[in-house]
This record gives structure tokens, sequence and C-alpha cells, in this order.
């Protein structure tokens, strides 16, 4: 009698079927793999070449204005908090181009951001399109988060900030995205949380978004457009000659 009657039963093609369902279960993939399951689920085969520029408009609880992102891959950003103030990140440098007057009235014009946060623009941008489309990910693994299984990506961003986002393993859409941000010797875990996505001209993007900086002041947006390859001038990217950085107050 065979020592295994149960392999014996399934005959041998059957067997060979079971052994490489069970290997393919086991196999780890790669961040490769994942990438292209979640450009898959958000803009279909073949789709994130032809992405090149993204809009985003936002409505948050704490702001009187809706906040307007618009995106030229890999990394040029315009935010526009409409009718307050206008901020570009050309790639290299970032400066206001608009502000509203300080408390006192003293008027303030266009100025270069310190070079010191220009990572947290970086930031900005990973946290609305995700950067694993544009630099180099690592697969984590598996992880259950929002009570959902997820496979976990790190992303190092050009200027140093790790981002891990958390993907559903079931619909490969992004879930979850986190930071880890240093500033002044102090550590920050500032996150999205994804929620309600629909199709927006063919592009799955969230409804709503649970965002933070400290994890106990968690506040939700609502994203009410999203628009597709926009016909930017590049204008819109570009940050003006004569803009310099403020000097400050000694």
């Amino acid at each position: 009698m065979s020592r295994f009657p149960k392999l014996h039963r399934l005959g041998v093609p059957a067997l060979v079927v079971a052994l490489t369902a069970f290997t393919a279960a086991c196999r780890r993939p790669t961040a490769e793999e994942i990438v292209t399951r979640a450009e898959e689920a958000m803009m279909g085969a073949e789709r994130l070449e032809d992405l090149r520029t993204l809009r985003v408009r936002m409505i948050y609880p704490d702001h009187d204005y809706p906040v307007v992102t618009e995106l030229s891959r890999p990394n040029r950003m315009r935010t526009e908090g409409v009718g307050s103030y206008v901020l570009v990140f050309d790639g290299e440098r970032g400066a206001f181009l608009e502000r509203p007057p300080a408390e006192d009235g003293t008027p303030q014009g266009p100025e270069l951001i310190d070079p010191k946060y220009l990572r947290d623009l970086e930031l900005d941008i990973a946290f609305v399109f995700p950067a694993f489309f544009d630099y180099p990910a690592e697969y984590l693994g598996l992880e259950e988060t929002e009570g959902v299984e997820t496979h976990k990506l790190a992303v190092v961003l050009p200027l140093g900030i790790r981002t891990t986002y958390l993907i559903d393993a079931d619909s490969y859409l992004p879930l979850k995205v986190l930071a880890d941000v240093t500033v002044d010797g102090t550590e920050y875990h500032p996150g999205r949380i994804f929620h309600d996505y629909e199709d927006w001209g063919g592009l799955q993007y969230p409804r709503t978004v649970t965002y933070w900086w400290l994890v106990d002041n968690v506040e939700t947006a609502v994203v009410d457009l999203v628009e597709v390859n926009v016909a930017h001038g590049e204008d819109r990217f570009t940050i003006p000659a004569g803009v310099v950085l403020r000097e400050e107050a000694p």
C-alpha cells in the first residue's frame, strides 16, 4: 500500500497542479509585481506612462477655502489655497508666489522656501500620488491594517523621507501611507488613509482622505475634483526670476 494514499488518488497531473499552486501561494512577491497590480487597479493596463499630470481639489475641515494640487510627474507641484496662497515646487526649489498679508497687515510677496523644507513638499506629492510609481520600492511583506490584509511597500523619496504604502491585498488599491519625518530631533509619523475609491475619468481615486500629522489630531478631507492630463503650461510650475529667500530678522 502506498505511504501517501491521498497523493496516489490525486494522480500525477493533479498533483503537479496542486504543487504548482502551493508554490505560487508561498512565493514572496516582488515590489515590481505589487506595483504592476496597483497600476492595473488604479489606471488599467499600460496606463501609467500616459498619466503625466494630475489635478486634485480637496475640501479640508480646517480651511475655509478649497485646496487645488496640480502635479507634473515625477516631482513638480503647484498648490493653491483658492483665494489664499499659491505654492510652487519645480523639483529643485520651492516658492510662495502669492500669500495673504501677515497678521500685522504687512504684505508678503513672492519668496523662496528655505531648502530644509523642500522634503516636505516632496512628501506632499507622495501623499497625493503614490511615490512607488516613480521611485524604487522595497517589498516588506504582508500586514493587517484597518482590518484588511495589505502588501507593504517602502519608498525613500529623493530628499530622504521614508514612506510606507499599504496596498489592499485584494483590490491592490493603496489603502494607507505613512511617513517617517524628523524635525529638530523629534520624530513624526504623518499619514493618510484612503476611502471610497471612485472612477474619475479612468483613474481610480479616493473620494475621502483621512489625514494627520500628529496621531491624536486626525481629520478627514473630501475630494471633489480629479482631472487627469490637464494641459498645464510650463509656467504653472516655474518660479519667476528674481524670487529670493527672505532674510530672517536679526
